[in-house]
């Protein structure tokens, strides 16, 4: 009888009361004692969770969360997902149902690129234009940069601001104010001319009103000789002082640019725009370019924004592309591009029998393939075409 007494009581069915609570760390913890005091009254204390009768042996100690699926979790573990069972009605005092969840964090995935807060031009440009050739989109990167010395072309090669042009319109070239310094040296011989003349006595001229005349031109023509070579001076010296140049954009926006460096070999230099998303043009590197492809020159020349001139691949003379597209003043420093939109160089001169700049000719512009050896920033976003490197 006593054995039966004992098996019976095994079956005695049992009530556990469970508790959840938040230790003072922040830590879930389930427990089949009651808190302290200072537990239940904490702000984030959880409601007091009461177990459904299961059968379990005499005698023995219910396990934190016997009866409702749960299994004791390690100190710090976050609570277990909801049951089926209902929920018991919250006790007195107990904080609202969505505060007595422990916090979740925001389902996004640790890949998700963030988005990009900088000022996206490239949109704003697309959206402006509505460019329907590749030729169209490609004069969306084809900037005006405006220097102490003139006013050029230029273009964007990537997305975060690289900008290529012609290092004359950022630095003096050798040749630079050629013409101005031919017409000091010759009013320079003038003046030491006249000087020695004027070293007579005023009475050894038999007209004294030439020695007056001689003497005012002297001092009117030295005063120009030396207000313009002040000048070219100021200039040259300020032109060698910048670092930021000007820039417009084909909408007429106006941006700034910093200086990162300047090619010693080619007539390139390298600049930047921070802080926006750029339009750029991709690179065609390593091109097998054919005679009679066509070719296209954009940039702003004679003062005339954002303009393009078509023309022929002629062949390669010294390293340089030769086209007969037309590269007038102010188109230096713009890109030479593909009808697919690649660029293969970079616009330079106008080779021409004449001197006169604006007299027909070939342009010659500079392989893009040399500034990025000659720059290493722009080494890393290399460009190909998708099948291979044959411009079309």
């Amino acid at each position: 009888m006593a054995a039966l007494a004992v098996m019976s009581a095994g079956m005695v069915p049992g009530y556990t009361e469970i508790y959840r609570y938040q230790d003072d760390r922040g830590h879930w913890v389930f427990t089949d004692r009651p808190p302290s005091s200072s537990m239940l009254t904490a702000p984030d204390a959880g409601p007091r969770l009461s177990s459904e009768p299961r059968p379990q042996p005499a005698g023995s100690a219910a396990a934190p969360g016997a009866g409702l699926g749960l299994e004791p979790p390690d100190v710090g573990d976050a609570p277990p997902a909801p049951t089926t069972s209902p929920a018991p009605p919250p006790r007195l005092g107990a904080p609202p149902a969505e505060a007595q969840q422990p916090p979740t964090v925001a389902s996004v995935s640790p890949h998700a690129p963030c988005p990009d807060p900088r000022p996206d031009l490239a949109q704003r440009l697309m959206r402006l234009f509505k460019p329907v050739t590749a030729v169209e989109t490609s004069s969306l990167a084809v900037v005006t940069v405006k220097s102490e010395l003139d006013a050029g072309s230029g273009f964007f090669v990537s997305d975060d601001g690289w900008l290529l042009t012609n290092r004359h319109l950022v630095r003096p070239p050798a040749d630079w104010a050629a013409e101005d310094l031919a017409a000091l040296a010759v009013l320079e011989a003038k003046l030491s001319a006249l000087e020695v003349r004027l070293a007579l006595p005023r009475d050894r001229y038999s007209e004294p009103h030439d020695y007056d005349r001689g003497w005012h031109m002297f001092r009117e023509d030295s005063r120009a000789y030396r207000r313009t070579k002040r000048e070219l001076e100021m200039k040259r010296d300020a032109a060698l002082r910048q670092r930021t140049f000007d820039i417009q954009l084909k909408d007429g926006g106006k941006l700034s640019a910093e200086l990162v460096e300047v090619s010693t070999a080619y007539d390139l230099a390298l600049l930047r725009v921070s802080g926006y998303r750029t339009p750029f043009i991709p690179s065609l590197l390593e091109a097998r370019l054919r005679q009679l492809q066509r070719v296209y020159a954009i940039g702003s020349p004679l003062g005339l924004q954002d303009t393009v001139t078509a023309g022929i691949y002629a062949g390669e003379r010294d390293g340089m592309l030769v086209t007969d597209a037309q590269i007038r003043p102010g188109e230096s420093g713009g890109p030479l591009v593909t009808e697919t939109g690649f660029v293969i160089g970079i616009n330079s001169w106008q080779a021409t029998p004449e001197p006169d700049a604006k007299a027909s000719g070939f342009g010659v512009s500079i392989p893009i393939d040399l500034a990025f050896e000659e720059f290493p920033d722009l080494r890393a976003p290399r460009t190909r075409s998708p099948a291979d490197t044959t411009a079309r």
